[in-house]
């Protein structure tokens, strides 16, 4: 049989499955699922393909999950506000949405509708379940990662049942599959919780980078998001700090919307790269930015995620947040002293605690250290380096980006370990859903 050809959005993975599948209906996902069971084959479903690692890869079938992408129920009450509802924000409601849909159109279709999500990560190419799978996260004090939005699933398991769960029904096997690495049963619908639809200001300001470390407390508890940008080898800081408002949305100079976008911000271009390694150019940028500083009121999804226009390579750790300045300041000091070519900045931002088994957030307030490098450069040496300053906060890698650890090194950072293994074992007894990654980071499935 000639296997076809998959790859991510990054280009750093490549599988040659047996069968591509493209399925429409849930009917269709058990199909492929139950297919496979019959035949000894193994299946994994891929969204989008932003991960770094090779979670999606497969020998067996691959489902993409593409056109299967629909709002299924529109938002409807859940019922009266309680006292966080009443101080944070309006009255929770509940849709339900069939698990590929991207984050992208699903936050267009929610504004429609007069609705949003209260909290997203800083890209949405994902699709809802590929980005709750791995734990996919904003920033916020006092807000979890995007699977602590989900109030139920149906999965389908590796014997190609059909299993509805939330908290109220087979709670252990909702817990588990919130964040189930594509290890524990296939996500086939989602059930979310969002909100009336509501602006941000958003402030983008360049600070001293030593001032940023110094009143780190402080930027975190005086803004509802607070996230920072830094660029190895530069004096300052570009700090984030996005806040609710009820004002009217207005916009950027198209000049300043270049700057913060294109060369600042996060959404790349190479020439910004060559560009950013000049002190000269940086301070000159400096100067035009504090000019004219960053404050815009915007549509709620377009402040919290922005684009990536080239690609890179991306390496994520999760450390008690206690910790947050000390290891930046190792961070410092292990590029300054190791010559590594770095021209991507670092991105911090800040999880509050869950209690999913394998959120990388469970148990404890959570500050994320990402750390990037261009396509085509070598990672390896940079990212070892980072990943062994953060083993010594019990640092929890991003199950969707690179990282070297396998389950040995990590059962000891997730007091729920065993919860998770207990509950993927019934929802995938027969190993259906598991491949190379899911072998090494998490383990076979027990019996």
């Amino acid at each position: 049989m000639q296997r076809t050809r998959w790859s991510n959005w990054a280009g750093n993975q490549v599988a040659a499955p047996l069968r591509i599948h493209q399925p429409k209906t849930e009917e269709e996902l058990v199909s492929v699922v139950r297919y496979a069971v019959d035949h000894g084959e193994r299946v994994k479903a891929v969204g989008s393909g932003h991960s770094f690692t090779s979670i999606a890869l497969t020998d067996g079938h691959l489902i993409e999950l593409d056109d299967y992408n629909s709002i299924l129920e529109e938002p409807t009450d859940q019922g009266p506000l309680d006292s966080r509802d009443e101080q944070t924000r309006g009255a929770p409601f509940l849709l339900t949405v069939q698990s590929g849909i991207r984050l992208a159109d699903l936050n267009s279709q929610l504004w429609t509708l007069g609705y949003s999500m209260t909290n997203l990560g800083d890209v949405a190419y994902q699709s809802i379940s590929g980005a709750i799978a791995t734990a996919t996260h904003g920033t916020g004090r006092a807000v979890g990662g995007l699977a602590t939005q989900v109030r139920a699933l149906r999965i389908i398991t590796g014997d190609g049942d059909v299993v509805e769960c939330s908290p109220d029904q087979n709670a252990d096997l909702f817990d588990a599959a919130r964040v189930g690495l594509g290890a524990a049963g296939l996500i086939s619908t989602v059930t979310l919780e969002v909100e009336r639809a509501f602006n941000l200001r958003a402030q983008e300001v360049l600070v001293p980078f030593e001032d940023v470390l110094e009143d780190l407390d402080r930027f975190v508890q005086e803004n509802e998001h607070f996230e920072f940008f830094w660029f190895p080898g530069s004096e300052t800081a570009l700090t984030k700090r996005n806040n609710r408002t009820t004002d009217e949305i207005t916009s950027l100079p198209r000049w300043r919307e270049f700057l913060t976008d294109e060369v600042i911000g996060h959404r790349y271009t190479a020439q910004a790269m060559r560009f950013l390694r000049v002190p000269g150019f940086r301070i000159q940028l400096r100067s035009l930015l504090e000019g004219s500083r960053g404050n815009y009121v915007e549509r709620s999804y377009k402040v919290f995620s922005s684009e990536r226009k080239i690609p890179f390579y991306e390496m994520e750790y999760f450390i008690p947040s206690e910790h947050t300045r000390e290891a930046l300041e190792r961070v410092r000091r292990f590029i300054d002293r190791s010559g590594f070519d770095v021209v991507m900045p670092i991105e911090v931002r800040w999880v509050a605690s869950d209690n999913i088994p394998m959120s990388t957030a469970n148990g404890r307030a959570t500050t994320s250290i990402a750390v990037h490098m261009l396509k085509h450069q070598e990672f390896h040496p940079y990212f070892e380096g980072i990943e062994t300053i953060m083993a010594d906060y019990s640092g929890r890698p991003h199950w969707g980006k690179i990282h070297f650890q396998t389950h040995r090194s990590l059962e000891p950072l997730y007091p729920q370990w065993d919860a998770y293994q207990l509950a993927r074992a019934r929802l995938d007894p027969r190993g259906t859903f598991t491949n190379e990654y899911t072998e090494r980071v998490i383990g076979p499935v027990r019996s």
